[in-house]
């Protein structure tokens, strides 16, 4: 859908609209043209992000305030607008999402395990062979209750931002329990490393039934 991936690609606009759904998100400000933020104003560390953007490029995490200028230049190669977000603290979480209205297939929850930085498997030379610095589970080692709460989140946030078709929904599970949205990503990659058919097969569905699904969706629009 035309409208929601332009909402969803906008990712401050995505956490307002899901905000007002009653949806936990970051806490971010946004910075416009050439306009500067106060660095000793912030709560560190915090990712800079350019707003607009695809994968991990242009993003930056920042732990003292001397280090957020470089961060900000580097997001604005990429896109004038910048997103800086509070760091959360938890485990990177994710579901993928079929369908149209309230009639939706949720696949299995998986969980992204970082050793170091930030996941950025499209960056790796040989991504077909795992990524460096991350570990992604499938289903994610977690008790089947938070599980179910996770897939039920990501079909709220999905319904909230006017989501069709297919969505991978990308959440943070913090050490409280809380479920907060990360991003959505309308169009996810469908690579023999990508996440959202390995988050469907482990729920039974194989590729080819997928894409009959997605074309059977396509034609009732």
């Amino acid at each position: 859908d035309i409208r929601s991936s332009a909402i969803c690609m906008d990712k401050p606009l995505a956490y307002v609209v899901a905000r007002n759904g009653g949806i936990d998100t970051p806490a971010f400000s946004v910075l416009d043209g050439a306009g500067t933020a106060a660095p000793n104003a912030l709560v560190y560390p915090v990712f800079v992000k350019p707003a607009r953007s695809g994968s991990p490029f242009g993003v930056t995490r920042v732990d003292r305030a001397d280090e957020l200028d470089a961060a900000i230049s580097a997001a604005r190669e990429f896109d004038g607008k910048v997103l800086i977000e509070r760091a959360i603290v938890g485990s990177e979480v994710g579901c993928a999402v079929l369908g149209n209205g309230s009639d939706l297939v949720v696949g299995a929850v998986d969980q992204i395990t970082l050793r170091h930085g930030i996941f950025r498997i499209h960056q790796e030379a040989e991504p077909e062979q795992g990524s460096e610095n991350a570990v992604v589970t499938v289903p994610a080692n977690l008790p089947a209750e938070r599980r179910e709460e996770i897939r039920a989140t990501a079909k709220t946030i999905y319904m909230t931002l006017g989501c069709e078709g297919l969505a991978r929904v990308d959440m943070f599970l913090q050490e409280d329990g809380r479920v907060v949205l990360n991003e959505v990503n309308t169009l996810p990659g469908f690579t023999s490393y990508s996440r959202y058919p390995r988050m469907m097969a482990a729920a039974g569905i194989s590729l080819s039934e997928l894409v009959d699904r997605f074309i059977s969706l396509a034609m009732e629009r």
